[in-house]
């Protein structure tokens, strides 16, 4: 990366994340499924130790694919751009689902954007430009 940001690259990766994102909350919505119906309302969900590790593992290999995909996908370096739109596909989620504060960004983002940055590095490395 030569000091510029490739913002075209971002947006494209903000929309795979995006839907990345809800391929994955489809398929947990079929494995959980059985768990969430006993439920009536929201407040009453109870997720065991190991529903939620593999919540929080498939959210973490979304971003990753995501970022893995735009690593392959685009021209040059872009590494950072993947982390950068995990951040900003959070913090789109986290308006639409008005839970839109600074520590759920801090809480939220810093995963996925770690996770971004580590699938646009692997998708380069794919690539051949590391």
């Amino acid at each position: 990366m030569a000091g510029k940001l490739d913002w075209k690259w971002i947006g494209i990766g903000v929309a795979i994340m995006v839907a990345l994102n809800i391929l994955a909350g489809f398929l947990m919505a079929l494995v959980l499924g059985p768990s969430l119906q006993e439920a009536a309302t929201v407040d009453e969900v109870a997720l065991s130790g190991g529903q939620l590790a593999l919540l929080g593992a498939v959210n973490f290999l979304s971003f990753l694919i995501g970022g893995f995909i735009v690593g392959v996908k685009s021209a040059g370096r872009t590494i950072l751009e993947p982390g950068i739109s995990a951040a900003l596909a959070v913090v789109l989620a986290l308006l639409i689902s008005s839970n839109f504060s600074l520590m759920n960004i801090l809480a939220g983002g810093l995963i996925p954007f770690a996770a971004g940055v580590l699938g646009g590095w692997l998708g380069e490395r794919r690539q051949g430009t590391i």
